[in-house]
C-alpha cells in the first residue's frame, strides 16, 4: 500500500504510524497495538484516509495552511480553528519546557523556525504532517498557538478528517 509506511503481515493486515502509536489495519478493522481504544471519530478518519488517498496528487506548491484556509472551510472552521489554538495558548502558557516533553511523547519533531519558540513537526498520517508554532507569553505579548497543514492535505483528508485530526492531537497534549 503506496500511501503508507506500513508493516505488512500475511493475513493482508499492516501496521501503520498514527502519532506516535501504532495501528493495526485488517478487514477495514482498526485496533491500536498499544491497547488503548480508538474512536468512532479517529476510525472513520482512517477509512476516509485509506479509501481515498491517492497514490499521488502532482504538482503542489508545499505551502503551510491553516485549516481554515482550505477553499471547503466554513466559517464554523475559523472559529473551531480558534478555539483549538485558545486551548493549547492557555494550556502552556509560560510551559514551554512541558509542551515539548508532550509533543515528544507523540512523536513531534522541533523543527527550526526563528520566529516561534517552539515549532514541532507531528507525522498524523504519512502524508498529513501538521506543525505546531508556539509563542510563549511574554510582557508585550499573550500566547499564541497556530497548527498548519500543507496545502495538499484536503486531497487525503476532508475538512472534518482534518478537523479531527486537530481535535485528537490537541486532546492528546493536554491529557498526558
Amino acid at each position: 500500500m503506496p500511501i503508507l509506511t506500513s508493516e505488512k503481515y500475511d493475513d493482508n493486515s499492516f501496521v501503520f504510524d498514527f502519532f506516535n502509536r501504532k495501528i493495526k489495519s485488517s478487514k477495514d478493522e482498526f485496533h491500536a497495538l498499544d491497547e488503548e481504544p480508538l474512536t468512532d471519530a479517529i476510525k472513520n478518519v482512517f477509512h476516509q484516509y485509506l479509501s481515498q488517498c491517492p497514490d499521488s496528487i502532482g504538482q503542489t506548491s508545499n505551502k503551510l495552511v491553516t485549516l481554515r484556509e482550505f477553499s471547503d472551510s466554513g466559517p464554523l472552521f475559523s472559529r473551531f480553528t480558534a478555539n483549538i489554538n485558545k486551548i493549547i495558548e492557555t494550556t502552556f502558557s509560560g510551559q514551554v519546557d512541558n509542551l515539548l516533553n508532550r509533543c515528544h511523547r507523540l512523536g513531534g519533531t522541533v523543527i527550526d523556525n526563528a520566529s516561534y519558540d517552539l515549532s514541532i513537526k507531528f507525522k498524523a498520517l504519512s502524508k498529513i504532517p501538521i506543525i505546531l508554532n508556539f509563542n510563549d507569553t511574554d510582557e508585550m505579548m499573550p500566547a499564541n498557538a497556530v497548527f498548519l497543514f500543507q496545502d495538499s492535505a484536503n486531497n487525503y483528508l476532508d475538512i472534518k478528517g482534518l478537523g479531527t485530526l486537530l481535535t485528537y492531537l490537541t486532546g492528546q497534549l493536554i491529557q498526558q
